[in-house]
């Protein structure tokens, strides 16, 4: 069962530490985290990955409902990587607050910074010896580094205190239906690093330094999807260091041909479930030989792939993009979360045009 958190509201998840994100209403939520440190007769707090522009006045209204003073009185804020979901309402934050200091890599601050802060204090975790800081209410934070997952200057943060390990893009997932994961959203999770991941072996490098922190991290908190806890946290740390991703996709997508095809043929019959059998035909009349160009695909009569021609990546997907270019906007609701589930299911990789609705949550089971 999903939690029943109203998405709305600042949620609490360990003491003086609280969610500020801007829920799972959307495919791809973001998850931003507010830290509030009290000890030594003084107080402090740090922002991690504050978010989009767009999501600037639901983290205001949320951070301002357990921080007095609100954005204008943050201290310290952590950026894993410079992507504009991570970073985009920065900007405005070091406006509000002259005082804040920003706290990143220096890969990724070399980035972020084109976007006019140069006047921002900034931190650099690559200078913080032995990559462990103390804060003056007594608390440590400890940066691990994550290089390639995805970005090369990626860096997760940890609250050795909480026990909790906020990990960016790494963990994360689409499709989301609650703020906390359940087994279920390991499908979202694949599929989100299939796509946006480099190699397994940069995954399997950041599971490893997870592994060898001391203590044990209690939860894993990423950027985007559910929030790990408990069992779920040594499963799919398990099925991370298995799973293909990216460039590992793309080499042996080749001795998958035989998977990939039976796919597509399966996505072609739920395709002629929405558009119909005409539609389709019509369509797959654009992938057939004229006489001047090599097919992409060999089909059957009855419009079946029999074999693909072309990079199987780059023609699978311009055929879903053609059914999808010719379906009205309902027909294209329907579409691509069938679409999508037929691929994961198949254990092949998703699109990343079949990601790109933002508006409706989907949910995705794996066989």
């Amino acid at each position: 069962m999903h939690d029943l958190i109203n998405m709305d509201q600042v949620s609490e998840l360990a003491n003086g530490v609280y969610w500020v994100g801007a829920g799972t209403k959307t495919f791809l939520s973001r998850n931003s985290f507010l830290r509030i440190f009290k000890g030594n007769g003084t107080t402090g707090s740090l922002l991690i990955d504050p978010g989009p522009t767009n999501d600037l006045d639901s983290l205001s209204q949320k951070v301002s409902a357990v921080l007095p003073g609100g954005l204008s009185k943050l201290n310290l804020v952590f950026i894993n990587h410079q992507d504009p979901d991570v970073v985009g309402v920065l900007p405005t934050l070091t406006k509000l607050n002259q005082n804040l200091t920003v706290i990143a890599t220096e890969d990724t601050w070399r980035l972020v910074n084109l976007n006019g802060m140069s006047q921002t204090s900034f931190r650099a975790v690559d200078r913080v010896q032995g990559q462990t800081v103390g804060l003056p209410t007594g608390h440590k934070l400890q940066f691990i580094p994550t290089p390639f997952c995805h970005f090369r200057g990626a860096c997760m943060i940890y609250d050795l205190e909480s026990r909790i390990l906020f990990t960016g893009d790494l963990f994360g997932g689409i499709a989301a239906t609650g703020l906390h994961a359940t087994e279920e959203n390991w499908a979202g999770i694949k599929a989100f690093h299939q796509l946006y991941m480099p190699s397994n072996e940069a995954i399997r490098l950041a599971v490893k330094k997870i592994r060898a922190l001391s203590p044990a991290p209690l939860a894993l908190m990423p950027q985007h999807g559910g929030l790990i806890k408990g069992e779920l946290m040594e499963l799919f740390m398990q099925r991370m260091e298995e799973l293909q991703v990216g460039l590992d996709i793309i080499i042996s997508l080749t001795e998958k041909l035989p998977a990939l095809i039976a796919g597509l043929n399966e996505i072609l019959e739920g395709v002629k479930e929405i558009l119909g059998n005409d539609e389709v035909h019509r369509i797959m009349g654009f992938f057939k030989p004229d006489g001047t160009y090599p097919a992409l695909f060999t089909l059957d009569h009855a419009d079946q792939v029999k074999d693909i021609k072309g990079e199987p990546v780059e023609a699978v997907e311009a055929l879903l993009r053609t059914f999808l270019r010719f379906a009205s906007e309902d027909q294209k609701a329907l579409l691509q979360p069938k679409i999508l589930q037929i691929l994961l299911q198949h254990g092949l990789p998703p699109f990343d045009f079949l990601l790109t609705r933002d508006d409706q949550p989907m949910e995705l089971t794996v066989q």
